[in-house]
């Protein structure tokens, strides 16, 4: 995220077994870590498969709304013992901020959210080796 952008390179059809390779790879890392398998999947389609910023960040997204909606089904059985207060606060503040967020990323530099980006993955790259260190 902190390389220039790549420019004059058409968008890369990924092979479907580099596909299920990649899928293989973020979904252990995310399972051993503990940790979204987005900070790994945009960067692999940006920079090596020249998907555009948009669309990696949109495939991500759908990546991780089928994994809550599995995680979701597949927890029914506990849904009575949930208070179900904390994850509707959760969810609407999630909806507010990202409604906020989206009305002012177009108002900043495109530079400063790639930047700001890549220092929250590197800070939580950093806390997460140093939180298993300690244990």
């Amino acid at each position: 995220m902190l390389r220039a952008p790549i420019k004059d390179q058409p968008e890369r059809k990924i092979p479907v077994i580099y596909l299920v390779l990649l899928s293989l790879v973020i979904g252990s890392l995310t399972g051993l870590f503990g940790i979204g398998g987005g900070f790994l999947a945009i960067p692999i389609l940006v920079l090596f498969f020249h998907t555009p910023q948009n669309k990696a960040a949109g495939t991500s997204l759908l990546i991780i709304a089928l994994n809550c909606a599995t995680a979701f089904v597949a927890k029914i059985k506990f849904w009575s013992d949930i208070d179900w207060h904390y994850p509707l606060i959760i969810g609407i503040t999630a909806i507010l901020i990202a409604r906020i967020s989206s009305a002012l990323a177009p108002k900043a530099p495109t530079i400063h959210l790639k930047r700001g980006f890549a220092l929250l993955l590197f800070t939580i790259a950093g806390f997460t080796i140093i939180s298993n260190l300690l244990k």
